[in-house]
């Protein structure tokens, strides 16, 4: 199965499951002088999913923020917010369902975040209980009095996903989100977008830290020069790539390269023996893996030191983008 049929399998899926997308765009395009940008992506993101937006610099992630926010019209295309049209004009209600964090926060350094919070609230049409509920909830309670401009750049971070976060939103556009947080804050973070999955609010996060989100996604979809080249989950896209597996280990107490290359024989893999360290690496596909181990571990002492490593998002990322010319 190619990665093509890959992403419609899984837009078929969504279809299936009766539940309107909170997000839909078909089709869409967005130019700007002398460069197309976004080519005819198709993306659809449903009620308590996280779909995860990647790819290289320049490859059209903010544009096409830009255009799901409205702050960009598209050349062409349709954008559907809960199965009614956004391409241009938008109601208010539709508006209302957005929350967005950018790369980069900003805001006033002499006011405190609670003040900061407020203003953000009146915006919103949203009540000052709900200011103190966001506070908590990204763990800035303690934090509220103090003036922004002593804030660190977590603490800022919290505090721009305080504002996303209020006027209920349906729809989360998070843009590199954890910039800035230490481990404790990335898990904390994380706890927040579980909770607010498990209420139904869709999220559409854009993240260059791929061991990060290969485990907390729902979906991925790879933006590459403009189009979305790869949609679906990691686990899918992974298979259907065909990545190898990378078997590694050392010589055991009763290692015989001839009985070691017996045992090869017997499946398709590729070795490399690396005289500096004394060790194999073994190449494979991963259907062949547990046969290849079941083989190598009844070799009584034959190796030691035995490591495995299943191919990730990381290695689909990189072979994804082979080739990519940064324009």
């Amino acid at each position: 199965m190619s990665l093509s049929q890959a992403a419609s399998n899984a837009d078929l899926s969504k279809e299936t499951e009766g539940t309107t997308p909170v997000l839909s765009l078909s089709n869409v395009s967005k130019n700007f002088p002398g460069k197309k940008v976004l080519k005819s992506i198709d993306l659809q993101i449903a009620p308590g999913e996280l779909v995860a937006l990647v790819g290289n610099n320049g490859q059209g992630k903010t544009t096409l923020m830009k255009v799901i926010l409205g702050l960009l019209i598209p050349d062409s295309g349709e954008v559907l917010i809960n199965g009614e049209s956004a391409t241009s004009n938008r109601s208010i209600a539709q508006k209302s369902i957005f929350g967005y964090l950018p790369e980069t926060t900003a805001f006033y350094p002499n006011l405190t975040g609670l003040e900061t919070l407020h203003y953000f609230a009146v915006l919103k049409q949203e009540g000052r209980s709900k200011v103190l509920e966001v506070l908590k909830i990204v763990g800035l309670a303690q934090a509220a009095q103090y003036r922004v401009k002593t804030y660190s750049k977590g603490m800022k971070q919290r505090l721009g996903l305080a504002q996303a976060l209020l006027g209920k939103p349906k729809l989360l556009l998070l843009d590199e989100p954890t910039n800035g947080l230490d481990p404790s804050g990335i898990h904390e973070f994380y706890q927040i977008l579980g909770r607010l999955k498990n209420e139904g609010v869709a999220i559409l996060m854009s993240s260059h830290l791929l061991a990060e989100i290969e485990s907390r996604s729902d979906a991925l979809a790879l933006l590459k020069d403009g189009v979305i080249s790869a949609n679906g989950t990691v686990e899918t896209l992974i298979r259907d790539a065909e990545l190898s597996s990378i078997i590694k280990f050392h010589k055991g107490a009763n290692f015989d390269v001839v009985r070691l290359d017996e045992l090869l024989q017997l499946h398709t893999t590729e070795k490399i023996y690396s005289e500096h360290t004394d060790s194999f690496v073994l190449t494979c596909h991963p259907s062949h893996k547990q046969a290849l181990l079941l083989s190598l571990l009844s070799a009584d002492a034959l190796i030691s030191n035995l490591i495995v490593n299943d191919p990730g998002l990381e290695e689909l990322f990189l072979q994804l983008n082979s080739g990519l010319e940064i324009t």
